[in-house]
């Protein structure tokens, strides 16, 4: 078995977990959002919403903020995208690889 076709498949297998891990806490910033998005639905216009920006909160405009929480989902849910083509292209040569491995074993037998 080739020590560097070995190399490369685990080197693929830990660069996928790395972007699944990406992807999932992408997927939490999304929920968390839509989350917060819910919550304004809910409150009139004479309540006051406030962010956290650093250490403090500031009141701000509730269409405002929608505004700026949609864009930033919009932003996620590009780079979820972008990763879920990366992740088919590293599953793609990780069973490239591991067609190549199990070949190199038979071989050896």
């Amino acid at each position: 078995m080739s020590e560097k076709d070995l190399e490369a498949y685990q080197v693929t297998q830990q660069q996928l977990q790395l972007l699944l891990l990406q992807k999932q806490q992408l997927k939490i910033q999304s929920e968390e959002i839509n989350n917060a998005l819910n919550e304004l639905k809910k409150i009139t216009e004479k309540e006051k919403v406030y962010k956290i920006v650093g250490p403090i909160l500031i009141e701000v405009n509730k269409d405002e903020i929608i505004k700026e929480l949609n864009e930033k989902n919009e932003t996620i849910n590009s780079r979820i995208e972008i990763l879920e083509k990366q992740e088919d292209r590293l599953r793609k040569n990780l069973a490239e690889l591991g067609k190549i491995l199990e070949k190199e074993l038979k071989e050896e037998e």
